[in-house]
């Protein structure tokens, strides 16, 4: 008798512990994607202001500074090298990077400086292989909508961008074939790959 009270006691046990658990889950995976969400309508809403001065330099500047805490733009970089990356020098690295991120920035002003463009929340996407992604809608009047995918890793509380897809199309892995069309018409000289990188985010 005693033991099948102890049972009884213990499977209620087990029971309520399991409710707790969840109930529980429900609003911490509520409060992440509320925090996401968050994370990605901010990133939105800068994008969306580059040019609100109509200042070249300044659009420059603000983009640089949501590429400052929003992207991993190291951690970009190197996958769009590739194996190369191992082959280079710290200088070439340094170089590089310097010229990814001035690219990245041409890249992106010249996404959002049509006026009337804006970048929209448009919801989550199941997790893949430890990234969070998330899904905005970039609207340019006169032209067909675009669909961005933000991939993005954890970062402490918030998160670091580490990709986008636009359309089906994946940013990093475009800049990579990119290089290494460059890479491969110059004998894999850095020199000709950063001048490439620097010429094509001037214009």
């Amino acid at each position: 008798m005693r033991s099948i009270l102890r049972f009884t006691m213990i499977y209620r046990l087990l029971l309520i512990v399991l409710a707790w658990s969840l109930l529980g889950s429900t609003p911490v995976a509520a409060a992440s994607e509320d925090a996401i969400r968050a994370f990605v309508e901010r990133v939105n809403e800068t994008s969306v202001g580059f040019f609100a001065s109509g200042s070249e330099a300044e659009a420059r500047e603000r983009c640089r500074a949501l590429l400052a805490w929003a992207f991993d733009v190291p951690a970009m970089g190197q996958d769009a090298l590739g194996r190369t990356w191992d082959k280079t020098t710290e200088k070439e690295r340094t170089e590089f990077l310097q010229a990814f991120e001035e690219d990245i920035i041409s890249a992106y002003l010249r996404r959002m400086r049509a006026p009337g463009t804006t970048l929209i929340f448009i919801g989550h996407r199941p997790p893949h292989e430890g990234f969070q992604l998330a899904a905005s809608r970039r609207s340019v009047p006169g032209k067909e909508d675009q669909v961005w995918i933000w991939w993005m890793r954890p970062n402490g509380q918030s998160w670091r961008i580490v990709d986008v897809v636009l359309n089906g199309h994946s940013a990093v892995n475009t800049e990579a074939h990119e290089y290494a069309t460059v890479l491969e018409a110059n004998n894999g000289d850095m020199n000709a790959l950063i001048a490439f990188m620097r010429k094509r985010a001037a214009q």
